[in-house]
């Protein structure tokens, strides 16, 4: 949204203000200004002139040489335009002059005739991205031949651009931020001027109206002004409009859009001899209804489109576009005003539907100022009888049956200080309301609030009430205090929420897949399950899907087989989902699991990587139960056959059992034709869920002592299990061992058949002094001795 200072100082005195601080003003106070720039930047030694003469080039054909008067002297002049004439008003570019396109004008010979500066066209003033031709100003401008283009057009002039958030639509006009300003320097607004005659003859006696969708057109204003003269706008109101990003077309549709800029309500004119039956019909489309808008494009509708239509047509998108066979051109002489109050879905569905967003629609979708309807069409008719001289037919047609009754709040100022922190006298709190227009009494220790128009779609509750009062209160007068903060690291949690559960295996890599709580047999039976156990559907979706889920890991391994038969092989994903046990009461047991699944290769670093395998399983199921602050322990998994039986492990939290973790049995690796290893993970995650409940986050000091980190490998027999190994070496260490890592399990060459090597890294610190390699050597003595007593000796 753009705005320019000069226009924005008619509405409202801030003379005192340069453009830079009321953009500072307007940030404060929750505008967001993108930026601020001198309209005129970049135009030097650019002047009026007018055309005395045009004669052919002799030596091109596309070419003509003109003499143009620029008050002082008379200068030639070559140009390729075709829109010029003798006696047309033109900004000159003389030699050495500096254009916003980024060039600089001297003289020059074109075809062997000397040119001694440019002709200019919008576009290379930098009003437009795009122009058709030289800039032809209106003689009725007056301009002084010579005068400096910057101050003779206009342009000594700021543009403010800036961007509204979507609840604030009142702020997309000129008297929206001016009333913004009101409430924070304290001046009175002035409003556009109002004045126009009208004739005997009644706009109802020339036009009928008929609303047939009340709940999509809520107010419908139609007002007539006849004998309409249509030509070029004023030149102040061309600039204006081009400042602001909008092409001039002709005075009546840019008085519409200048009224738009100023007042914020869209404004439509129908040439009233295209209007069938001199009736305006505003309804819904009929399904395949066809309509050519202004820009040309035929579009064809639906019923959920409104429009504004004749007894035989649409006339026009309403609170969209116009249609083509209706809109003013420089033929017509009666002109039929619309100004009219849409509702925001209905056109928002269309607009968003046909992907047709225009000025009009931008304000609509948001909420326009359903009062406003009357000021705006008064202003354009004021501007159409200056600029146009246009009789206006008396009264109006009016459809408005449910007029607007504010929103009544009551407010209570202690509620600001409770809410923000900051302590706003109640009076201040009753000033500022007041200034931004809200009706405000005073009532014993409350302050009964209605809502304006202009913010019915915005405010609707107290809180709202009070955003508005320290917004306008400025957030740099809250004074800055160290925040009141209580230090309580040793609270229990009653509680850990699902949704932080999931984001803390989302945060690890791990995917969520949602399934069905069925399962079928034939995928159930494959892990040698027992299909009748299962809670069975009295009305399932198909005969196959007819068992409730008791586990979840068989449906992760369905998704997994069809990732890999689509070639996605790197595979990390996670399910929560309520299981169902047959008890052989009534109803099952409902329990909440969570499954993990894990395949394929795992990143370690930019360029390196290797294959998952169990220890990745198990460090996610670790670091999600220290994450619950549970201690988990792993004991042998024997009861599995579906598992590996070298890689299956019980997960044991606070001795009771808490789900499973392995990798699948080579056979159903077979039965399912997956030619890569895949680890799964079954765990009761409502047991871990309660076991948490009271749990506490411990603090441990941060270490003043460096560790000291050994590795040690280990022969042991194949049925030897990594964790008895672990135990051994956690009792001999004692309680200078940190921690314990197993990084590698090694069989092959160099190991004897029926053996296996297990490395382990052990990190020792002392909380008291920095440990001595002999004291760690002991150590380690220590802990070989023990192993040897269990046949377990140190790798050669």
């Amino acid at each position: 949204m753009r705005i320019t200072y000069n226009w924005l100082k008619e509405f409202i005195n801030i003379e005192d203000y340069s453009a830079e601080e009321i953009a500072d003003i307007l940030t404060d106070i929750g505008i967001e200004v993108d930026s601020v720039y001198y309209a005129g930047k970049d135009i030097e030694k650019v002047v009026i002139g007018k055309i005395l003469t045009i004669e052919k080039h002799p030596n091109a054909d596309k070419l003509k040489i003109c003499q143009v008067d620029i008050g002082d002297t008379v200068l030639q002049i070559v140009t390729g335009a075709d829109n010029i004439f003798e006696g047309a008003v033109v900004p000159v570019a003389l030699h050495g002059s500096k254009l916003p396109i980024g060039i600089r004008i001297k003289k020059s010979k074109l075809r062997g005739v000397e040119s001694n500066g440019m002709l200019c066209s919008e576009e290379e003033l930098g009003l437009t991205t795009h122009s058709d031709g030289i800039m032809i100003l209106p003689e009725d401008a007056n301009l002084e031949l010579g005068a400096d283009a910057v101050k003779a057009l206009g342009l000594d002039d700021w543009i403010i651009e800036y961007e509204i958030t979507t609840n604030r639509p009142d702020a997309l006009s000129i008297l929206g931020i001016a009333r913004e300003l009101k409430a924070v320097l304290g001046r009175e607004i002035v409003l556009p001027e109002i004045s126009y005659t009208t004739i005997e003859k009644k706009a109802s006696e020339e036009l009928e109206l008929v609303v047939e969708d009340e709940k999509g057109c809520p107010r419908y204003d139609g007002f007539v002004a006849k004998d309409v003269k249509v030509k070029h706008s004023p030149l102040f109101m061309q600039i204006r409009l081009y400042l602001v990003g909008l092409r001039p077309i002709n005075n009546v549709v840019d008085i519409t859009n200048y009224v738009l800029y100023e007042i914020g309500q869209p404004l439509h004119a129908f040439d009233e001899s295209k209007i069938k039956d001199k009736t305006i019909v505003v309804r819904k489309a009929k399904d395949g209804e066809k309509i050519v808008t202004l820009d040309g494009v035929e579009r064809t509708l639906t019923s959920s489109d409104l429009v504004i239509a004749d007894t035989e047509k649409p006339l026009a998108l309403a609170g969209i576009m116009g249609g083509e066979d209706s809109g003013v051109t420089y033929n017509t002489t009666d002109v039929v005003l619309e100004s009219a109050h849409f509702d925001p879905f209905t056109i928002r569905k269309t607009a968003k539907r046909l992907g047709l967003s225009t000025d009009a629609s931008y304000r609509f979708e948001r909420g326009a100022d359903i009062e406003a309807t009357i000021f705006a069409a008064e202003r354009a008719l004021h501007l159409l009888q200056k600029y146009a001289d246009a009789n206006i037919l008396s009264g109006k047609v009016e459809f408005y049956p449910k007029p607007y009754t504010p929103k009544v709040i009551v407010f209570n100022p202690d509620k600001v200080k409770k809410l923000i922190g900051v302590d706003i006298p109640p009076r201040k709190s009753f000033e500022i309301l007041a200034s931004l227009g809200f009706p405000v009494k005073k009532e014993q220790d409350y302050i009964v609030v209605k809502v304006p128009s202009w913010r019915k779609y915005d405010i609707s509750r107290e809180v709202d009430i009070i955003e508005e009062i320290v917004r306008i209160y400025g957030m740099k007068n809250v004074k800055s205090t160290y925040p009141l903060m209580h230090s309580d690291v040793e609270r229990p949690r009653d509680f850990f929420n699902i949704v932080e559960i999931k984001e803390f295996l989302a945060a690890k890599g791990l995917t969520e897949v949602i399934n069905y709580s069925f399962i079928s047999k034939k995928l159930y039976e494959t892990f040698g399950l027992d299909f009748d156990s299962l809670v069975k559907i009295s009305n399932p979706l198909s005969e196959e899907w007819v068992g409730m889920r008791d586990v979840l890991f068989p449906s992760l391994i369905n998704n997994c087989v069809q990732n890999i038969k689509r070639n996605e092989k790197d595979i990390a994903i996670f399910e929560t989902a309520v299981t169902f046990e047959d008890t052989g009461k009534d109803l099952p047991e409902e329990r909440l699991h969570l499954s993990i699944l894990l395949s394929g290769k795992v990143s370690e670093g930019m360029f390196r990587e290797r294959k998952v395998d169990f220890y990745d399983l198990k460090g996610f199921v670790e670091e999600l139960v220290d994450f619950l602050n549970l201690t988990p322990e792993f004991e042998r998994e024997e009861d599995k056959s579906f598992l590996h039986p070298g890689q299956a492990a019980k997960l044991i939290i606070d001795g009771k059992y808490a789900g499973f973790l392995g990798r699948l049995h080579p056979d159903i690796d077979e039965k399912f034709e997956i030619k890569q290893p895949v680890y799964i993970a079954e765990i009761d995650l409502e047991l871990l869920l309660e076991l948490a409940k009271g749990k506490v986050a411990k603090f441990k000091k941060l270490p003043k002592f460096p560790p000291v980190t050994r590795d040690i490998a280990v022969l042991v027999d194949k049925d030897v299990f990594a964790k008895d190994v672990e135990k051994i070496i956690v009792k001999s260490a004692g309680k200078l061992l940190e921690k314990i890592k197993l990084f590698d399990i090694y069989e092959g060459e160099n190991i004897p058949e029926g053996k296996k090597s297990l490395a382990f890294s052990l990190t020792f610190r002392s909380s008291e002094k920095t440990l001595s390699d002999e004291e760690v050597s002991r150590i380690i003595e220590k802990v070989v001795k023990n192993l040897e007593k269990e046949n377990i000796h140190l790798r050669a």
